[in-house]
């Protein structure tokens, strides 16, 4: 009976876990489509919540927090127009050692007290160019999906996390990502956390997303310029996540980002020309379930 109930346990988890890959790469694909620095905002939240109320998923079996949100995120990374888009919140972990972030799946292969260590693999969103008017021409980003590493400390009051990620396809290159949060404040049932996110991107990685080819330029609808991006930190970003507990099984979550775009990434045209900023803002509200 046991055995019974765990299974029907991970076939829903399994079955919800889904959810990101029908919703980006399906026919709706550009109306859920969103940046990679938004999905990296909402691996904020769910580490912002390992902070802020620690201990929450720890478990020899199944736990599973599952929500949806909607959030206010640029067109692409580097656009200065906004639009809301729905977006599903999903974190589900199995013996303390798998978690599903989203659409970021890692293995603690080791773990040491506070410190954890592993493989991932991580689906890597694309960019339609039929988003804005600014990448008409430039052709689409597809979808892929990330292999590396990851490492994670963290206590009751404070994360500091890193990840090396290498793309399968879609030009995409590989990335080093590292965070540092901790807790700012809490009362009752309410607690905030503020984290710093940056991020370095190879050659490959910045000039998929920043670069321009002359092909790209020849065919741009907004008469972009030719722009050779290269490697380097591309992006830095303040999180700040507030969690608010209606019950011990459901809470509210709110997150607001502000990032700043950085060497070729904030050069590039894509972030210029009177529809692009360097500044990047995300806000976003949602409700999350632990099962």
């Amino acid at each position: 009976m046991k055995d019974r109930h765990l299974s029907r346990r991970m076939m829903a988890a399994l079955a919800t876990a889904a959810l990101p890959f029908v919703v980006t790469t399906g026919a709706s694909a550009d109306r859920f489509n969103v940046s990679d620095r938004f999905n990296n905002a909402l691996e904020a939240v769910q580490e912002g919540i390992d902070l802020l109320l620690p201990g929450d998923l720890d478990s020899t079996d199944v736990k599973a927090r599952i929500g949806a949100g909607i959030g206010w995120t640029p067109d692409y990374e580097g656009s200065n127009n906004y639009r809301f888009r729905a977006i599903p919140l999903i974190d589900i972990r199995y013996k303390d050692v798998w978690r599903l972030n989203g659409g970021n799946l890692t293995y603690s292969l080791i773990r040491k007290g506070e410190f954890e260590a592993g493989p991932l693999l991580n689906l890597h969103g694309g960019r339609s160019e039929d988003t804005n008017k600014a990448l008409e021409g430039l052709g689409d980003i597809s979808t892929t999906f990330d292999v590396g590493v990851f490492a994670r400390y963290s206590s009751k009051a404070m994360l500091i996390s890193g990840d090396v990620r290498h793309a399968l396809g879609a030009g995409q290159g590989t990335q080093i990502r590292l965070t540092a949060g901790h807790g700012i404040f809490k009362s009752g049932s309410f607690a905030m956390g503020a984290g710093i996110r940056a991020k370095w991107m190879s050659k490959k990685a910045m000039q998929t997303n920043f670069g321009i080819t002359p092909q790209q330029a020849a065919n741009s609808a907004r008469g972009l310029d030719a722009f050779d991006a290269g490697a380097g930190v591309s992006d830095i970003s303040l999180n700040v996540i507030g969690v608010y507990e209606l019950t011990p099984s459901v809470r509210v979550l709110g997150l607001t980002s502000i990032g700043k775009l950085l060497g070729d990434a904030g050069d590039s045209p894509l972030t210029g020309g009177g529809y692009g900023s360097s500044t990047q803002f995300i806000g976003g509200t949602g409700i999350q379930f632990k099962f």
